[in-house]
């Protein structure tokens, strides 16, 4: 068993030194992680789970934040750090092409090119192969097919031999790979429930572990449980696939305080980076040893200049609670209420400094669709008309996604403060 960190130690160590003030940005996020994180830990002493394995990479920063609380509140549970992504676990998880219908993929994901479903299932080094046989230029395997499941190219693409022959290799031999990086990992002693924790939102890849190992070659895990911050849709889930979002959930109905917690889902997934590339496949080397494999670390100046300074803030404030809370001896202070207003605060009525800060960074997407996303926003308010025109089209049902990712934000750039914190008010009370 791997020691745990000390119960003063600094969560990501020496790399959080000498941080400024400019970044002490979303504090009350440690607020809101500290909640989640107690009634993680409450829920899986209730149900007896002794292993737990934090989802790369939100997985990184929220495992080291849960080896805390165990130490400070001294009821310690094993946890490990499981490298997967989607793009990592689809593949393994797949049936035979001929009976196999992509759905995981597809449910999700529809316009496409050639080249990002390959990439999806991390088999983006054959595209150039796979491209020539099919007498596609560069230009035609990156053009974006409307409904990419039902096109005809993705039909010539399954009746050919060469992709047959690789879709079959490359599924086989990196499910071997998965199960003994899995196995190597968890000492031996591959647990029959497999409990996985992530940020959330639709537990895909927990739906790939739960087809990969439960459904596949007879293996020891007979379930999969998954516990996160948040979920907005249920997947594939079911009795031996189940899923719990913590802090917020629309699954049988919308959890107390949803609209706040659910506001800005970017903040989570920015604010929990992990200082590694995402987990693009697995392999087995010369020596025998399974390892999950990393794609290109897009992020990683990005981070290291705009996002770790703030993680530091938000640990360090994290820290402080969790010195508050314990010496309480307990964790009843931690009211659902009181975060959700602390939360608030981050969503509804953040500083200036924060709203620059949140438009400085980009979030890399490496399934599905290829593509950095930007939380860029208007520099001057627009004109009156403009301003109407857009409130007209947000308010018909087909306008909601105009709002993105902060809808509060985006109100604000293009309608104005007043309504941005009209709207935030009337989100607060919503049920």
């Amino acid at each position: 068993m791997k020691k745990l960190p000390s119960a003063t130690s600094d969560i990501r160590g020496a790399s959080f030194e000498g941080r400024s003030d400019s970044f002490e940005l979303f504090g009350e996020m440690a607020d809101t992680l500290l909640y989640w994180v107690s009634e993680l830990h409450r829920k899986l002493i209730e149900n007896g789970v002794k292993q737990v394995f934090f989802l790369s990479r939100e997985g990184q920063p929220l495992k080291q934040m849960f080896d805390c609380y165990c130490v400070r509140v001294g009821v310690p549970i094993q946890s490990r750090y499981l490298e997967v992504s989607r793009r990592s676990t689809l593949l393994p998880s797949l049936n035979a092409l001929s009976e196999e219908q992509f759905e995981t993929l597809f449910r999700q994901y529809r316009r496409m090119s050639l080249l990002e479903f390959l990439s999806s299932l991390g088999l983006d080094e054959f595209c150039t192969e796979l491209s020539a046989l099919l007498g596609l230029t560069t230009e035609q395997s990156n053009q974006r097919q409307e409904d990419f499941p039902e096109s005809v190219l993705f039909s010539r693409l399954k009746a050919l031999p060469r992709f047959i022959a690789i879709y079959d290799e490359q599924r086989l031999s990196r499910r071997k790979a998965f199960w003994q990086y899995l196995s190597a990992l968890s000492e031996g002693d591959v647990p029959e429930n497999l409990v996985v924790v992530d940020v959330g939102w639709k537990g895909t890849i927990q739906d790939n572990l739960y087809t990969l190992l439960c459904k596949g070659p007879a293996t020891p895990v007979k379930s999969v449980t998954g516990y996160y911050i948040g979920l907005i849709a249920s997947g594939a889930a079911g009795s031996a696939n189940p899923k719990h979002g913590l802090l917020f959930s629309s699954i049988a109905g919308r959890s107390s305080r949803f609209h706040v917690f659910n506001e800005n889902r970017a903040l989570f997934e920015i604010l929990l980076a992990a200082d590694h590339g995402s987990a693009a496949s697995y392999q087995i080397d010369t020596n025998g040893r399974a390892s999950a494999v990393h794609d290109t670390f897009h992020e990683q100046e990005m981070l290291e200049a705009l996002v770790f300074p703030v993680q530091r803030h938000i640990f360090a404030r994290y820290n402080q609670l969790l010195d508050a809370v314990t010496l309480q001896a307990s964790t009843q202070s931690l009211r659902l209420e009181q975060i959700a207003r602390s939360h608030a605060r981050l969503v509804f009525q953040p500083s200036q400094s924060e709203i620059d800060w949140f438009s400085s960074v980009f979030h890399v997407e490496n399934y599905g669709v290829f593509e950095r996303s930007f939380f860029t926003g208007v520099h001057k308010l627009p004109s009156f008309f403009d301003r109407l025109k857009f409130m007209f089209t947000v308010l018909r049902r087909n306008g909601r996604g105009l709002l993105g990712f902060w809808p509060w934000k985006k109100l604000d750039e293009r309608v104005g403060r007043p309504i941005a914190n009209l709207y935030g008010l009337i989100r607060y009370f919503q049920k």
